[in-house]
């Protein structure tokens, strides 16, 4: 097959994620996204400072950073923030093919398992889709490049792109486990040597974890009861059970999928011990290393949320782009072909299912953008303020709750400057018992019926 042929399922294959994917992003905010941008807003050079605290209570300063960025460049549009989740998505797509070509997976494979990993039928599209899904975009980023920076031997690389990671997210704090396990994996010299050898790595997570006391971040004490570790055999097993689903689902199939129509060939080697069976088996242990390690700071959480298996899922495709490549060393050049069309063709057939899977998302994004549009109508009109009540039907999604949840009086603060006092009737199940104001003293109310802003009173 000629260079210029080699690359159309390559092509394809980004074409297929973009379509995917670009026509849903940015469609309005919900839920955390307005708190985001209202504690990252930089407006004076002092604010600065405050990207590096942790108001939100999570000590992410790189994903305030980027709010602050769109915001800058975006204001309130929703649509530049989407586009950035969308880049920063395919920007995961090519460090991962260069991590899979740093641990020696060929370049075509390296390049189709690094698609794969972004077709995921689950955590993907709540990634990309909801605003706020950027955290772990960003810390699957980072933690991806640090581990090809240390598979290249930049050690000193690798370090900072390790505290950009744990900088994004907690879960980033995994990687000195995870590459401490590589380094004994490629060694075979112990984990007290490879940890030795991994030291920058521990520093740069002291250093994060001191930094996070600091900001005042949550701690596993301190943080509300859904982010509390709870240590039973029941919260274990129904987390084990459910990111497995989420973790494997997709790249399990299309890899049964793909060896089906290669003919079968044979993946499994006999006990000899030369440096190819050597270097595959290596791929399969860090993946394990990697899934093991990046699920422990999540899966005794319970909260279950699918941005926990996306930094974990890139384990699972390091063990998928070792047995893809067995099967193109072994299968026949037509054969690899026919494979490749039929795994490429049946992701094309199921584009109308990721639409249908990505409404959800873009459902809530638009109930709230319709909302917020109306508050700001409201806001202009009214300038002594006041109260407006949404009434929620909740009868079909979505509904305020689910595009606001606690967060609608934070949505009103940003969008009309603190002139309106909303409240959501009935109050979403995060607010507990607050105390309803009085509802007979409002200037406007809103009705949310039948999944859509319905009436104006």
């Amino acid at each position: 097959m000629s260079r210029a042929l080699a690359r159309v399922p390559g092509i394809a294959g980004v074409l297929l994620l973009v379509g995917v994917y670009a026509f849903d992003v940015g469609h309005g905010f919900v839920k955390d996204d307005f708190n985001w941008i209202l504690t990252s807003r930089v407006e004076h050079v002092t604010d600065l400072s405050r990207l590096l605290g942790a108001a939100t209570g999570f000590f992410r300063p790189l994903v305030s950073f980027s709010f602050a960025i769109n915001y800058a460049l975006f204001d309130l549009r929703p649509l530049g923030y989407g586009l950035t989740n969308l880049a920063l998505l395919l920007a995961c797509v090519g460090v991962l093919f260069l991590l899979l070509r740093g641990v020696g997976i060929g370049r075509e494979v390296a390049g189709a398992v690094a698609l794969l990993w972004a077709l995921n039928f689950q955590g993907i599209n709540m990634a990309v889709l909801w605003i706020s899904g950027r955290t772990a975009l960003l810390a699957t980023l980072f933690v991806v490049a640090s581990a090809w920076a240390w598979t290249r031997g930049s050690r000193a690389l690798a370090t900072v792109l390790a505290m950009a990671a744990m900088w994004s997210k907690e879960e980033a704090l995994a990687l000195p486990a995870i590459l401490t396990a590589w380094s004994a994996i490629d060694r075979r010299g112990g984990l007290l040597r490879a940890a030795r050898e991994a030291w920058p790595l521990w520093l740069v997570a002291g250093i994060t974890l001191v930094s996070r006391t600091w900001a005042g971040a949550f701690t596993p004490l301190s943080a509300p009861p859904l982010y509390r570790y709870q240590f039973d055999a029941a919260t274990l097993s129904g987390n084990l059970l459910a990111y497995a689903d989420r973790v494997g689902t997709t790249p399990v199939l299309a890899l049964l999928l793909f060896w089906l129509a290669a003919g079968l060939p044979r993946v499994v080697d006999g006990g000899n011990a030369d440096t190819r069976l050597e270097q595959s088996r290596n791929r399969a242990l860090k993946g394990g290393a990697w899934m093991l390690c990046s699920f422990a700071p999540t899966i005794l959480l319970p909260v279950r949320s699918s941005l926990y298996a996306v930094l974990p899922s890139i384990g699972l495709m390091l063990v998928v782009g070792d047995l893809t490549e067995r099967v193109v060393m072994r299968a026949r050049p037509a054969a690899i072909e026919r494979a490749t069309a039929v795994v490429l063709l049946t992701f094309l057939a199921l584009v109308p299912v990721y639409r249908s899977r990505n409404l959800r998302y873009v459902q809530e994004a638009e109930l709230s953008a319709a909302i917020v549009n109306e508050l700001s109508m409201i806001a202009a009109a009214h300038p002594g303020g006041g109260l407006v009540v949404i009434k929620d039907r909740r009868d079909v999604r979505p509904t305020a709750e689910q595009a606001f949840g606690p967060l609608v009086e934070r949505a009103a603060l940003l969008v009309t400057n603190g002139k309106l006092q909303v409240w959501i009737d009935p109050p979403p199940a995060e607010l507990g018992t607050a105390a309803s104001p009085d509802l007979r003293s409002s200037i406007a109310t809103l009705v949310v019926e039948a999944g859509a802003l319905k009436r104006i009173q």
